[in-house]
């Protein structure tokens, strides 16, 4: 999660998801954009209590806000979520923390530990309902896996890592 790679403009503290879609073909992942985990009242915390997209700004080819990632959700990626017999008509996007940081194994096999909703009109900045642990093991995001979805399709997941 550290390094050069990074916009100046992004926070360095909390943890920090990198969302790449899932491939048809490994050729064919890209950046879809970073999830921060943070503490805004207090930077240095280790419990996250709210989060924030950041689309990424060097693809020029591949366009990303979160009003064109919420509008290519459908096309982005395979089927494969915990849960798609309820959500194939819901168009919110949905964020899964898994219990498992395995990126080899489906989302269903990697566990739910934590989810919300991403909405696009306040995804700038937003409170999550419950905090989350900035750490390893137990309870921590750290090392786990996240998946984006949409009515039932992956678009996209990365692991959580230090934002440093």
């Amino acid at each position: 999660m550290c390094g050069p790679d990074t916009p100046s403009s992004t926070p360095r503290i909390g943890a920090r998801v990198d969302f790449f879609s899932s491939p048809s073909s490994s050729r064919d992942r890209h950046l879809l954009g970073n999830l921060l985990f943070l503490n805004p009242s207090t930077p240095n915390s280790q419990e996250a209590t709210h989060f924030s997209f950041i689309s990424p700004s060097t693809s020029p080819s591949i366009p990303t806000t979160p009003t064109t990632l919420f509008s290519r959700a459908s096309v982005a990626g395979g089927r494969d979520s915990p849960d798609s017999s309820n959500s194939e008509l819901d168009d919110r996007v949905i964020v899964f923390i898994h219990q498992i940081g395995d990126m080899t194994k489906s989302v269903r096999e990697c566990g739910l530990l934590k989810q919300f909703t991403l909405n696009e009109k306040t995804c700038q900045m937003c409170a999550l309902n419950e905090s989350l642990s900035i750490s390893v093991g137990q309870d921590g995001i750290i090392g786990r896996r996240v998946s984006m979805m949409r009515g039932g399709v992956v678009l996209g997941d990365g692991i959580v890592g230090y934002n440093c």
